[in-house]
């Protein structure tokens, strides 16, 4: 690829208004083109004339005649601005057929998203979409994600953020825990990891100590479902991660109020987003709001 030296060649406005003028043989037929004034673009091809030192156009009152020069630079210009559009056509193709890329929590992703995801296939097939089930925080915009699915409080700077569901928080425990009336809650370990604030944020807005309590980390997130559906403890969790745990009656409610409620937002860059990501987000939207 030849080394190109930015700093001698005109302004890209300067050859684009040339370019349209060449084209359409008239300053007000370019004008329009490029959504401009006539007097914008005459003195556009006026500064790339005196840029090059050369005259690019005969002026007349009945429009506008190429000269040699203008003849031979309009050729090169469409020919250059040709291969610039078709070369993003061909970007803006790929960017459009390829994945949408989602990441979320496990818990999300298996009791909201993969219960309807053949639903958004049905209407959208053309569509593909992959998943990074993920319980940290990180830069979407530099991993190259499409969407994230968080839970907080909304605040994300710089990034694109609309609220998807609210969903109350609960203690749920296996089944045989709850059923047994004589089950010592205060006794009962909870299923809380160590490096996580929030349930210790929502335990303490309930009212509950959560350093008087006998806590057991299982040491991966997506274990701890099945821990509690074991019997080892209490989970902590917001109603709609462990939907399907409850329905199925692998898990139930534990009697003890929890107060706080977890909110859920669609985060996306910072960007306009192409038609698969809006269609992907507007599902998410629709089978919240639907159940």
């Amino acid at each position: 690829m030849p080394v190109i030296n930015w700093t001698t060649l005109p302004s890209l406005t300067a050859l684009r208004a040339f370019d349209a003028t060449a084209r359409t043989s008239s300053f007000s037929a370019a004008a329009r083109t490029l959504n401009v004034t006539h007097a914008a673009v005459a003195q556009q091809v006026k500064a790339l004339e005196d840029h090059l030192g050369v005259t690019l156009l005969h002026r007349s009152p009945r429009g506008v005649v190429l000269t040699p020069q203008g003849e031979s630079l309009a050729t090169d210009l469409a020919t250059g601005f040709t291969a610039i559009a078709e070369g993003l056509a061909r970007v803006r193709d790929r960017e459009e057929t390829r994945p949408v890329r989602v990441t979320t929590t496990a818990y999300f992703a298996n009791s909201v998203i993969f219960r309807h995801i053949a639903d958004f296939w049905r209407a959208h097939p053309g569509v593909e979409v992959s998943f990074t089930p993920s319980d940290h925080s990180f830069d979407i915009v530099a991993e190259g994600y499409d969407i994230a699915i968080r839970a907080g409080g909304g605040d994300w700077p710089g990034l694109h953020v609309a609220h998807l569901v609210d969903s109350p928080t609960i203690a749920c425990a296996a089944p045989a825990l709850v059923d047994d009336p004589g089950t010592d809650w205060s006794a009962q370990r909870w299923l809380l990891p160590h490096d996580s604030t929030w349930e210790r944020d929502a335990l303490r807005a309930s009212g509950i100590d959560p350093d008087g309590l006998n806590t057991l980390d299982v040491g991966n997130p997506a274990l701890e479902i099945r821990a509690a559906e074991a019997g080892a403890g209490i989970l902590l969790e917001s109603e709609i991660d462990v939907h399907a745990a409850l329905v199925a009656g692998t898990l139930k409610p534990a009697p003890i109020p929890i107060t706080h409620v977890s909110s859920y937002y669609v985060v996306t860059p910072p960007w306009r987003p192409r038609a698969a990501v809006r269609a992907f987000a507007d599902w998410l939207h629709t089978t919240c709001a639907t159940g």
